[in-house]
């Protein structure tokens, strides 16, 4: 399967979907949109988890993913991804290592920026249920890709604080027998970031060696 985190990105900003439109699943995720793109800044943090039942697999990582505007700073364990818009640096910490490249504009390309907007195109959606999830209320919507045999996976399950509204959790099934599940335990709006932040900067990994890729 292609990164899940990629397809979890690309997936969350204007509704394209087929004939079959649930209105209610379409009011919360246009109230989730605009709601979402009013903010000047994200700062979260969730944990990925990878699940497969059949071969007992159960991983999880702590990540953290900071947005403003183009700009993002996803951390990932051993692995950051800058990008200020225009230009993407891949620090590896293990291999002290930076590689810079331009950031891809296909939909299947990393795009942090819409990790919380992720159901916006490609999509047909269901509205499943109202439940608990923790002491929050959520609305669970199912989303499914229009275009199936296009796709590794088969559906993406969103869970949507009623309040917020806010994406809390979303599980992504791959045709692999494997979900992936991402899960948001911080959540923090309109903070001061200076660009600088989503640069590389040599001094904050001294010794490091540079790769140009463009």
């Amino acid at each position: 399967m292609k990164n899940p985190f990629l397809i979890l990105l690309f997936t969350f900003f204007t509704i394209t979907v087929s004939a079959q439109v649930d209105k209610k699943a379409k009011d919360i995720l246009d109230n989730l949109s605009k709601k979402t793109k009013a903010y000047s800044s994200i700062s979260s943090e969730f944990n990925y988890s990878l699940e497969n039942k059949d071969r007992n697999i159960n991983t999880t990582q702590k990540w953290k993913l900071v947005l403003k505007g183009d700009k993002y700073r996803l951390e990932m364990g051993q692995q950051i991804v800058l990008s200020d818009g225009k230009t993407m640096w891949k620090v590896l910490k293990m291999d002290e290592e930076v590689e810079i490249s331009v950031p891809a504009n296909d939909e299947d390309a990393i795009n942090p920026k819409s990790i919380f907007t992720m159901y916006e195109k490609g999509f047909k959606y269901k509205y499943v249920k109202e439940q608990k999830l923790g002491s929050k209320a959520v609305h669970v919507i199912d989303l499914f890709p229009l275009n199936p045999k296009e796709k590794d996976f088969t559906s993406i399950r969103l869970f949507v604080d009623k309040v917020g509204p806010q994406v809390l959790r979303s599980e992504i099934r791959g045709k692999n027998g494997n979900t992936y599940i991402y899960e948001i335990t911080k959540f923090e709006t309109n903070k001061v970031f200076q660009d600088t932040y989503f640069t590389f900067n040599k001094s904050e990994f001294p010794g490091y060696e540079v790769n140009d890729l463009r």
